[in-house]
């Protein structure tokens, strides 16, 4: 037991003492750079679901496109949306897309004012 919480309080002084030395604007970077990953990645998703409607063929589930959307995904959703033109007559994918593309913009202007 006295192992455990040695490496507890060990492991929460590291984590303090990394916190300390870490850039936030390098936090920022990588949040940024995730959304960016993510959003190319979304885009993809419905461009290749487009080609596939077009085609008739195995097609990506809603759930996820929806999914990708809502995580990390809003711009890329949006981009799918509107430069694609898929699931435009889905009122719930242009829904999902604007909500979650503001939480995403709050969510990098709020970590970017800490």
């Amino acid at each position: 037991m006295a192992i455990l919480s040695a490496y507890l309080i060990l492991s929460l002084n590291l984590s303090i003492n990394i916190r300390i030395f870490i850039n936030d604007h390098l936090i920022f970077s990588i949040i940024v750079l995730l959304n960016i990953i993510f959003s190319i990645i979304t885009f993809i998703l419905y461009v290749v679901d487009k080609i596939k409607a077009k085609h008739n063929a195995w097609r990506i589930k809603e759930r996820t496109l929806l999914l990708a959307t809502l995580f990390f995904g809003a711009f890329g959703g949006l981009l799918g949306i509107f430069l694609v033109r898929h699931k435009t007559k889905h009122y719930y994918f242009i829904l999902t897309a604007l909500i979650s593309t503001i939480i995403q913009v709050v969510l990098l202007i709020y970590t970017f004012s800490i």
